[in-house]
C-alpha cells in the first residue's frame, strides 16, 4: 500500500491507539511500533512470536474491523 494512500490510523503509534496494556506492551517488546507494522505480517506470523497469544490477535482483529480496517488483515 503506497503511504499516501495508507489510512493516518495505520501510522499512528500503537500507546496512543487505546489498545489493552497488555497488547500495548506486548507490541512495544516486539519492536511494533505501529498499526502498519502489524498489517504488514500474516496473522499466522503474528502467532508465532513469542508473546503473541490469540487473545492479542483477537484484540488486534477486533480493533481493525471496527475501524473499516479488517480488509487488511491477511490481504
Amino acid at each position: 500500500m503506497h503511504p499516501f494512500n495508507t489510512p493516518a490510523i495505520l501510522r499512528q503509534p500503537i500507546d496512543t491507539l487505546g489498545m489493552s496494556r497488555e497488547f500495548t506492551v506486548t507490541m512495544e517488546i516486539l519492536g511494533f511500533v505501529t498499526l502498519g507494522d502489524l498489517a504488514s505480517r500474516r496473522s499466522r506470523d503474528l502467532l508465532a512470536l513469542p508473546g503473541f497469544t490469540r487473545e492479542l490477535l483477537y484484540e488486534y482483529v477486533d480493533f481493525m474491523e471496527v475501524n473499516g480496517m479488517g480488509k487488511l488483515i491477511d490481504p
